[in-house]
């Protein structure tokens, strides 16, 4: 299954790093690959789930696009099935290295970045969550 991720996060990442967008294709491709294993599985502990919703719609009021918390749900769900899931061990991560992500673009552009392609960062804090966890 994690290899479904590493197949996903190349058009995805590559999809947002150009375009600042990332497709809803993409994402219906990615959901429709997981359902089986959440079938299969459940979706485990649902207050996980509205805590997961709640920290996601705020990061959205303050300025997360859209289909990077659709990305974000669908591998929070993933996740929701094992046991030991740390929601705040993985947003530390996604939110360092964000931080590594904008540091580097106001050192290539010499300016601050308004935004940035987040789904390079999401894809790369997932990697280090589960070869951590």
């Amino acid at each position: 299954m994690l290899f479904l991720f590493l197949l996903a996060s190349i058009p995805i990442s590559l999809a947002d790093l150009r375009y600042h967008k990332i497709p809803n294709i993409y994402l219906a491709l990615l959901a429709i690959a997981l359902t089986p294993v959440l079938v299969m599985n459940g979706f485990g502990p649902i207050q996980r789930l509205f805590i997961s919703a709640a920290s996601l719609a705020v990061l959205h009021l303050c300025g997360m696009g859209m289909g990077d918390v659709k990305l974000l749900a669908l591998i929070v769900v993933y996740l929701n099935i094992s046991t030991d899931l740390s929601l705040v061990e993985l947003f530390g991560y996604l939110l360092s290295i964000a931080a590594l992500h904008i540091v580097a673009i106001g050192l290539k552009n010499r300016k601050l970045a308004k935004s940035i392609p987040l789904a390079p960062s999401i894809f790369l804090a997932l990697a280090l969550y589960l070869a951590t966890s």
